[in-house]
């Protein structure tokens, strides 16, 4: 599998209020200095082939036409990027237009990813959330209009106290943008964020129920289930997503960016002052990093993998890293499989839809 890469744009005009990503909201005027950081990190970079490509963030929407051009061509002068990789480019509805939309297009872009988030605009609110219902559908159609054949939207579900209809309405009406690729976030109250902070809490069965709702609901549309959270029609699978989870090698770029290559995972800093000061000092914001042992590497991969509708093959896998799963592991896998989170067919290893709730816990007894 190629590498890929992906490059972290931190800015957003504010902090939702259930975001826990390590942003800087408000610093955009820090555009033309983080970009001279990325610049030099770049250069540090031997790559020679590159697969798929993300900008995320933050909100790389914010960036201007110019910020734009200029991580066009630093992504192009420091990797060898495959002419037809998937180049994905997040944006938030209320940051795009047109002149926006072409200038990703121009800087190597084939695919944005949008966060729309909801189409109900009191939720919309209360999530924190820049842009309306309407704005998010206008957003939309600007970039159909620049020539974008490969969209994503996001979808968070599991509010508290969201209705059945509340949701089947949601769904549909995300579901009628006509968007290649649907990515599912069950509403999470992490510790760094501002829902964290306010003591917000959530059901899990009514999160588990909403769930099994929206995925039905999706795949009804046509779509088809590949990863847990992920949905696309045939063709439309994320490049980047599966590289993911097949544990594949990747360069990470920019503030709190991890990079994993030959078994070595590797971190920045996570503030935007740490990452910008320690780049102009050394010329390197690395802060951590870990070397995996082979036995790491394969349960990393069969973790992942678990994720995936395929599912793992653990001989497969084995052969991959020259290791075997211990046998105390493959006990623990075995009381799964009894308790139907797991199936076992001929040694490829799927979760079940009961068994995709629990991943974490699963992984925990593993690990």
């Amino acid at each position: 599998m190629a590498r890929s890469l992906y490059v972290h744009i931190p800015f957003c005009a504010g902090k939702c209020l259930y975001c826990s990503f390590p942003v800087s909201a408000g610093f955009i005027r820090k555009e033309e200095e983080y970009l001279a950081a990325l610049e030099r990190e770049a250069g540090h970079r031997t790559l020679q082939e590159c697969g798929p490509v993300y900008v995320g963030g933050g909100t790389p929407s914010l960036l201007s036409r110019q910020g734009v051009e200029r991580l066009g061509r630093l992504i192009a002068d420091n990797f060898s990027v495959d002419k037809q990789a998937e180049f994905t480019f997040e944006a938030n509805p209320e940051s795009v237009d047109i002149a926006r939309a072409l200038a990703w297009r121009a800087a190597g872009a084939n695919r944005v990813s949008l966060g729309v988030q909801s189409f109900d605009d009191s939720r919309l609110r209360w999530l924190g959330r820049g842009h309306t219902a309407a704005g998010a559908a206008e957003a939309f159609g600007i970039l159909r209009q620049a020539g974008f054949k490969n969209i994503n939207v996001d979808l968070i579900f599991g509010f508290p106290g969201q209705s059945v209809d509340e949701l089947a309405r949601d769904v549909d009406r995300i579901l009628a943008l006509g968007s290649e690729h649907v990515s599912l976030y069950m509403l999470e109250i992490e510790p760094r964020s501002l829902f964290y902070a306010r003591a917000l809490k959530v059901d899990p069965d009514d999160q588990a129920e909403a769930y099994e709702l929206v995925r039905a609901r999706i795949e009804s549309a046509g779509a088809r289930q590949y990863e847990v959270s992920n949905f696309s029609f045939p063709g439309f699978e994320s490049r980047y997503n599966l590289n993911t989870w097949r544990a594949g090698e990747y360069w990470g770029l920019g503030m709190s960016a991890h990079s994993h290559i030959d078994g070595r995972r590797f971190w920045n800093a996570d503030t935007l002052p740490g990452y910008l000061s320690m780049m102009a000092a050394s010329g390197s914001a690395e802060t951590g990093s870990e070397q995996l042992s082979s036995q790491g590497k394969l349960m990393e991969a069969f973790l992942f993998g678990l994720r995936l509708n395929e599912g793992v093959d653990i001989l497969l896998l084995e052969q991959r890293f020259g290791v075997r799963i211990s046998d105390d592991r493959r006990a623990i896998l075995g009381s799964f499989v009894r308790d139907g989170l797991l199936t076992d067919e001929d040694g490829r290893i799927k979760a079940t839809s009961r068994g995709r709730m629990v991943l974490d816990e699963i992984s925990a007894r593993l690990v």
